[in-house]
């Protein structure tokens, strides 16, 4: 199993439909997450930590409530954490687990933009990180979101930074050209990690001829 992360705006996304798209098994950690807080049991002790507030009239987790009353406190996040953690990496390790043994794709990933911050990356046998500049970035934030350069700033800053994250990486997957040079990248990571990990896997030449290519951009 292979770790996928990146900051906001590096592109992980695309390198995610990618990997798809070339025949990889890609857990998402956010979806797993919506999944694990919605579950009775989760749910429960959030109420419990947290109080009614941030329960929906539905009963449904308030996300917005919830954040705005853990997320200015490191304590509390670090509370929220310890409720929810534990219910993702047990679903995350059964997923990837699943897909490994079926023995159909060539590889596994989990996509978790706090991979490290988690600590994840210790049930990885490797960490992908995607990178881009960090003008780059900001750029891409300003037109995707129309944030101001301050605010997009900000919200670069409140994240790990890629200095800290490149010693847990054992392959960065640059970002700061084109789509068609990220796609490029991801192909010559993808067969490289693959060849390693399995013998007899085709060429690059021999898939795309047998299977096409189905990438389509997110």
């Amino acid at each position: 199993m292979i770790g996928l992360t990146g900051g906001i705006a590096s592109g992980k996304s695309t390198v995610t439909a990618r990997l798809r798209a070339l025949g990889a098994f890609v857990a998402d950690a956010d979806l797993v997450s919506r999944e694990a807080v919605a579950s009775p049991e989760v749910l429960s002790r959030i109420r419990e930590a947290f109080g009614d507030s941030v329960i929906a009239a539905d009963g449904t987790l308030d996300r917005l409530a919830l954040a705005e009353k853990v997320f200015s406190s490191s304590a509390k996040t670090a509370q929220l954490d310890a409720i929810t953690h534990p219910a993702i990496i047990k679903r995350l390790l059964e997923l990837t687990g699943e897909a490994e043994k079926a023995g159909v794709y060539p590889l596994v990933f989990v996509d978790a933009a706090l991979l490290i911050e988690s600590g994840f990356n210790k049930y990885c046998d490797g960490v992908w990180l995607v990178t881009a500049n960090r003008d780059v970035r900001i750029r891409r934030i300003m037109a995707r979101d129309g944030l101001s350069y301050d605010d997009a700033v900000n919200r670069i800053d409140r994240q790990m930074s890629d200095e800290e994250k490149l010693p847990f990486a054992t392959t960065v997957i640059e970002n700061d050209s084109t789509i068609e040079e990220l796609i490029k990248r991801v192909d010559e990571a993808f067969f490289e990690e693959a060849a390693g990990r399995r013998n007899g896997l085709p060429g690059k030449d021999d898939y795309f001829e047998e299977n096409g290519d189905a990438f389509t951009e997110e």
